[in-house]
């Protein structure tokens, strides 16, 4: 059985499909032999048994641009022949002399450096263990000659594998600027110009100057496993149909999409040719057929919460999968099953669902200071349209039809059909960043949004958040509950739910500790119930302005961050967040 269990490490497919995706311009015009490209290009790899360098200058060009970042217990090793490759930085972390012996006059060095590990949290196993992983990067001990350049990256306050997507925005940002900065200063600059590109073209080589039309197709399988894939309706997906003419812009946007299906954990197109042709001879490592993963979070006024999900991409074919996710804890109990059929519709990516999900909640309610006895709900739901995964940094959207019933105290069985759409960003691989629903069935609607954005201002980490949301005739189930699944400062979570709310909040982080950081959230809403909007209801907590603050502090764990914050609000009432895990 070709299974694995999912596991943190990046996502191999999106990792794949996003380097094969930037790299295919360069990788045409390359066609098999890197020194065709505009600058000469080589990429350093290591030799996993012999712990050598390897120098990769011909091949697929985004293959060896993955297997010089297979950085060890992040991203897999790739295979190439016999021969299993990872991270170049291992055997040669400034491969000046591969440079020199390539017949570089001049060299160009960008240095990242890190910070000396604190030898008093030795104690730490995460600290321990990026320290160990520093020492395994081995200069190849070259020193610099007259006229070579060294960049210096001021990284030192930066955490080794720390990816959180404000963290890396940052390096970005600090890169571009130091490098602006090393290329202005530096006198031996010298661009290429028309004369170089006319030099080249004069030569009889094809340097710069893309391919336009498709040669011949050739599949190759990364396994032996010949129907583990529908070879041919990639190819038609990635749009390199022979004969027809070369279209980059669809074939990237097709390579990205396909990393997103998760059918693949690699696509490599090793293209060939000469003069306008472009041969491919494509080689398709597919994914497991079967993937499980499991997880748990803590929170001491919901309880424990334990999902487990899995996938089967085996129903049918590679182009179509059957998911099953189940959840479990102390007041929500579901179960969500689709089948998921991924199409291409002029070259974007179209991944239609069927499903059906069953729940039952033991809905908390309050009154006063005091709990009453919980609202037993049960809900089946039927549906079909367009069922999208989130994607870290970017808005993605679903729609659906729905067909629901439900069942709540002092009602009968109700039954209702209608619309769901939505649009949204995940914040990273385990949280959602911001959501914006509307639900219109025949029996009720429901408008909500949750919105965040997060930066960094002077190592402090800044997350501001809106929540609004409107509803008529919600079931209990959908009502809102005031800072949603965070709860609001003082108050327990759930405590305070009706059909409108209105939520903002600035939380502020900042880092005491590789692994520790202190939190501060300031926050201000309400909640509102009938036909009025946000309207008092004198002798309740309805319409109620509440503004409170969160302090506290979150621990990076390998199971996840672990917040303790004691909170406040205007209402003279305090309550103790305790949480582990990512909730869900």
């Amino acid at each position: 059985m070709n299974a694995r269990l999912q596991t943190g490490a990046a996502r191999e497919g999106e990792v794949n499909a996003l380097i094969a995706s930037l790299t295919l311009r360069g990788n045409v015009l390359a066609r098999g032999n890197f020194d065709s490209l505009p600058i000469p290009f080589r990429a350093v790899a290591t030799d996993l048994r012999s712990q050598q360098p390897r120098i990769i200058g011909d091949g697929d060009l985004a293959f060896a641009v993955r297997a010089s970042i297979a950085l060890p217990l992040v991203f897999q090793p790739v295979r190439h022949d016999t021969t299993w490759l990872i991270d170049g930085g291992l055997s040669s972390n400034t491969p000046v002399a591969a440079a020199r012996s390539l017949g570089a006059e001049r060299v160009w060095v960008s240095r990242l450096p890190v910070a000396p590990p604190d030898a008093d949290a030795f104690d730490d196993p995460l600290t321990l263990s990026a320290a160990l992983l520093n020492t395994l990067f081995k200069d190849d001990g070259s020193e610099p000659h007259d006229g070579d350049v060294t960049i210096r990256n001021p990284t030192e306050n930066f955490e080794n594998l720390n990816f959180d997507r404000a963290i890396t925005d940052s390096l970005i940002r600090l890169g571009y600027e130091t490098a602006r900065a090393a290329f202005a200063a530096a006198g031996c600059v010298r661009p290429l110009n028309s004369a170089n590109a006319a030099g080249g073209a004069a030569n009889g080589t094809d340097r710069g100057v893309l391919p336009t039309r498709i040669g011949t197709v050739a599949v190759a399988l990364g396994n032996a496993a010949a129907d583990a894939i529908d070879a041919a309706t990639l190819i038609n997906e990635l749009g390199l149909t022979p004969g027809r003419t070369l279209d980059v812009p669809h074939t990237e946007r097709a390579l990205t999409a396909l990393g997103l299906s998760e059918r693949t954990r690699a696509v490599w197109l090793n293209p060939a040719g000469s003069g306008p042709d472009v041969t491919f001879r494509p080689v398709f490592d597919p994914a497991p057929r079967r993937a499980f993963g499991i997880g748990v979070a803590f929170d001491q006024f919901m309880s424990g919460r334990l999902w487990i999900g899995g996938i089967d991409r085996s129903v049918t074919n590679m182009n179509a999968e059957a998911a099953v996710i189940a959840q479990f804890g102390s007041y929500e109990q579901s179960i969500l099953g689709f089948v998921r059929a991924h199409t291409d519709v002029r070259g974007v990516h179209v991944p239609v669902a069927a499903g059906a999900r069953l729940a039952h909640e033991s809905v908390r309610l309050f009154q006063g200071g005091g709990e009453l006895p919980n609202a037993e709900t049960q809900e089946g739901e039927l549906f079909f349209g367009v069922r999208g995964d989130p994607l870290p940094g970017a808005w993605k959207a679903e729609a659906a039809l729905d067909v629901k019933v439900w069942r709540a105290p002092g009602t009968d069985t109700r039954g209702s059909t209608g619309i769901r759409a939505s649009v949204f960003r995940a914040r990273d691989d385990y949280e959602m960043g911001s959501n914006i629903e509307a639900l219109a069935l025949t029996d009720f609607q429901r408008l909500s949004m949750d919105v965040s954005r997060i930066v960094a201002i002077y190592g402090v980490q800044a997350r501001l958040r809106a929540r609004a949301g409107w509803g008529n005739r919600l079931p209990v189930q959908y009502e809102f509950t005031l800072g949603g699944a965070d709860g609001f400062a003082g108050l327990r979570i759930g405590e305070i739910r009706g059909t409108q709310e209105a939520f903002t909040s600035l939380r502020l982080a900042r880092r005491v500790a590789p692994q520790l950081q202190l939190t501060v959230e300031g926050m201000a809403g309400a909640i509102g119930t009938g036909s009025g909007i946000l309207q008092r209801r004198e002798g309740t907590d309805i319409g109620k302005v509440f503004v409170g603050v969160r302090v506290g502090f979150e621990a990076s764990t390998p199971i996840g961050p672990i917040r303790i914050e004691e909170g406040f609000n205007n209402t003279q009432n305090r309550a103790l967040l305790v949480r582990v895990g990512y909730w869900f």
